[in-house]
């Protein structure tokens, strides 16, 4: 029903043909009571087992003095008696110490990140490592955001003016100067904070927010429960409900959104109490920091709203025997693809660390790519990419059933998302370049199936696949080389360079600059499987 030229400008612009930055081309308040919670998930931290095939020390931050020296100078106050402090006293020249800078007092990561931490206080404690933390408002709203959270005043700094903020070079947050769009505080000056906290709250200028949010009513199997008896932050009412008709031991649908909804209802009630007086704060982003004898050893930028680092992350980290150790590149790629278990940020790292290594040293085999993968990490297109070490943003674990097929001795690939019934999915061609361990494709046909209907399937070939083919066919060793000629040349179209294969997981970099982890599911299903009479 649609013409040829309509189907492949469909292609071209569909969010599938997006995904993975490709483009796609047919030419080539409860109790107070602590209650200990599990400071490590089940593989986090890797890093005490260095990987026999690369570090991951090309990736880590690496430790620095630097955020010391610009905290010097910067005055603070104690929530606890008023009393003015440099910011660098805060962090003692001996011992480690915790400093998460919270956002300002009415936003939801400050409550979030101060709710949870209360409960891993005495693990920090039992260890010595001490806790000061940072928020921006004024002294009566940090007694109120503590007497609302249960956070200690003893353990909060004020920061008025977000002065610390702005000498660490936290993000300032959509709208403000250095942040996205920041032409518009100078140009624009009647768009006042509000606003602009409306539009990151949208998911515009504050990366992985809504992700974040829409995590937070579908739950997740590999996470932890929210609610829990006995922790500062439970809701025995909604837990005993959730137990009772959705189980127990991991994350329920809407449990995190419930007590975001129960904070968002208390914030707004006491809003006055809590906001910042200059509302261009709204927007100001925070980070975390592990100090060691006054050296930092961890940091997390806030990438945008919801973008705290997550505190099971942080009280592992400062209570590891080191902090600044890298990751176990291929055990955390393994434990990402296993069960989601590894952090964004150290995946990030892991997959960077692997493509830096010497190419004698990674794992990288055609043959391993045989199979049926299902997507689990994405860091984004280059643009964002770019950003991620910065921002604290380490892209994110991929949200609905997309599913990647090597057929290796076909040379065919299928792409797909599937939805329940609904499976939309690409076949075509691929070339393996093994000296640049590169898998070149386009895809041919676009299909459609609901259920056991279909699939509906219409081509996309224009034939100047035929160009890559030629090219292939000439190479002068088979190895990548390429002769000159009008053939096509390698990287013309979309492609992975892959920079790790196993029988767990397959790792790679885009064509779009975007990094890619899939996990291993069985057998490929393409339309060469199809044509053999295998179910697709």
């Amino acid at each position: 029903f649609l013409s040829k030229r309509s189907r492949l400008a469909f292609v071209r612009r569909s969010p599938m043909a997006h995904m993975m930055g490709f483009r796609v081309v047919t030419a080539p308040n409860a109790a107070r009571t602590p209650l200990p919670r599990r400071a490590f998930r089940r593989h986090a931290p890797l890093c005490s087992r260095p990987s026999t095939v690369v570090s991951a020390a090309s990736a880590a931050p690496v430790a620095s003095q630097e955020p010391l020296t610009q905290l010097s100078g910067v005055e603070l106050r104690r929530a606890s008696d008023g009393q003015t402090v440099d910011a660098a006293s805060i962090v003692p020249s001996s011992g480690r110490v915790v400093v998460p800078f919270l956002t300002q007092f009415a936003d939801f990561d400050s409550w979030e990140l101060a709710q949870k931490i209360v409960d891993d206080i005495d693990a920090l404690d039992a260890k010595g490592v001490a806790l000061a933390a940072v928020g921006i408002g004024s002294l009566e709203a940090a007694k109120e955001f503590c007497r609302r959270t249960n956070f200690p005043l003893d353990r909060l700094y004020v920061d008025e003016t977000a002065a610390a903020y702005k000498a660490l070079d936290f993000a300032p947050g959509f709208g403000r100067a250095g942040g996205e769009l920041g032409w518009i505080g100078e140009k624009l000056p009647f768009v006042n904070g509000y606003v602009k906290l409306l539009v990151m709250c949208a998911g515009i200028g504050s990366p992985g927010t809504l992700a974040s949010v829409f995590g937070g009513y579908l739950g997740s199997k590999d996470k932890d429960p929210i609610f829990r008896e006995g922790s500062n932050y439970d809701n025995p009412k909604i837990r005993k409900l959730m137990d009772a008709t959705l189980g127990g031991g991991y994350q329920r649908p809407f449990e995190l959104a419930t007590l975001r909804l129960t904070n968002m209802t208390e914030i707004l009630s006491n809003w006055e109490h809590l906001a910042p007086a200059d509302d261009n704060l709204l927007v100001q982003r925070g980070g975390s920091l592990v100090f060691e004898d006054g050296v930092c050893v961890f940091r997390h930028d806030d990438a945008g709203i919801l973008g705290y680092c997550p505190v099971e992350r942080l009280v592992a980290k400062a209570l590891s025997d080191d902090p600044a150790a890298p990751p176990d590149p291929v055990a955390t790629l393994h434990a990402a693809a296993a069960d989601r278990s590894a952090y964004v940020d150290d995946i990030y790292a892991s997959i960077v660390a692997l493509e830096k290594a010497k190419k004698a040293d990674r794992r990288v085999s055609g043959d391993e790519l045989n199979g049926k993968w299902r997507l689990v990490y994405t860091s984004g297109t280059k643009k964002v990419a770019a950003n991620l070490n910065r921002a604290g943003f380490g892209g994110s674990y991929f949200p609905v059933r997309a599913v990647q097929s090597f057929d290796v001795g076909a040379g065919r690939i299928r792409n797909g998302i599937y939805l329940g019934p609904l499976k939309f999915f690409f076949d075509g061609p691929f070339v393996w370049r093994e000296r640049l361990s590169m898998l070149e494709f386009t895809f041919t046909k676009v299909s459609l199936a609901v259920g056991p209907f279909g699939p509906v399937s219409f081509d996309i070939d224009d034939g100047k696949w035929d160009a890559v083919k030629m090219a292939e066919q000439s190479a002068s060793d088979g190895q990548g080389k390429v002769e000159k000629g009008n053939g096509s040349k390698p990287g013309a179209n979309p492609f992975f360079k892959f920079v790790h294969t196993d029988e767990k997981c397959i790792a790679a970099r885009g064509r779009g600059g975007g990094l890619a982890l899939w996990s291993k599911e069985g057998p490929p299903e393409t339309d060469a499987s199809q044509a053999d009479g295998n179910r697709f």
